[in-house]
């Protein structure tokens, strides 16, 4: 029994070493991980500054450049547009000068003898609106006995009650 007794408090001791090794080994990981974060931090911390002095004027400097290509721009676009209004002048007063100036005068003369013509037309259409006199024969105060008091149908529907039918029956 003395013999498992020693060989439990050795078992005992070296696990007490070994679990304060590996505590110690895990303590040293985790402060290298962090001090590896940190490393990380101060790298990035120095590049920002060393960019951040480098940009700083860099958005002054494409500012003046855009402010130069504006000019420039705005420049051309007004030659362009000088340009475009010269040509469009002379193209016009060349098409106009192949253009016969009797071809006007003759639209002129036959819109002139249109509004005549519908002038004439207006007129007797209103002659045409005045109701001429009805003329009554046998064969119509027959037609209109036979239908009399009811309603003919055509494409407008009339209506038709003739006292001349009642007075012939």
């Amino acid at each position: 029994m003395a013999k498992t007794m020693e060989t439990k408090t050795e078992t005992t001791a070296e696990t007490a070493k070994t679990s304060a090794k590996a505590t110690a080994l895990l303590r040293k990981g985790t402060l290298a991980y962090i001090g590896l974060y940190g490393a990380a931090y101060e790298r990035a911390k120095t590049r920002y500054a060393n960019l951040r002095t480098r940009t700083d004027g860099l958005f002054d400097t494409l500012v003046e450049k855009g402010e130069v290509v504006e000019a420039q721009v705005g420049a051309y676009t007004k030659k362009r547009q000088v340009k475009a209004l010269e040509t469009y002048a002379t193209t016009t007063d060349k098409v106009r000068s192949f253009l016969p100036s009797s071809a006007n005068d003759r639209v002129e003369a036959l819109e002139a003898e249109i509004a005549s013509l519908n002038k004439k037309v207006k007129t007797l259409s209103k002659k045409a609106k005045t109701p001429a006199a009805k003329m009554t024969t046998e064969k119509t105060v027959k037609t209109a006995a036979k239908t009399q008091d009811t309603t003919v149908t055509s494409e407008t529907s009339v209506e038709t009650k003739t006292p001349a039918a009642k007075t012939a029956a």
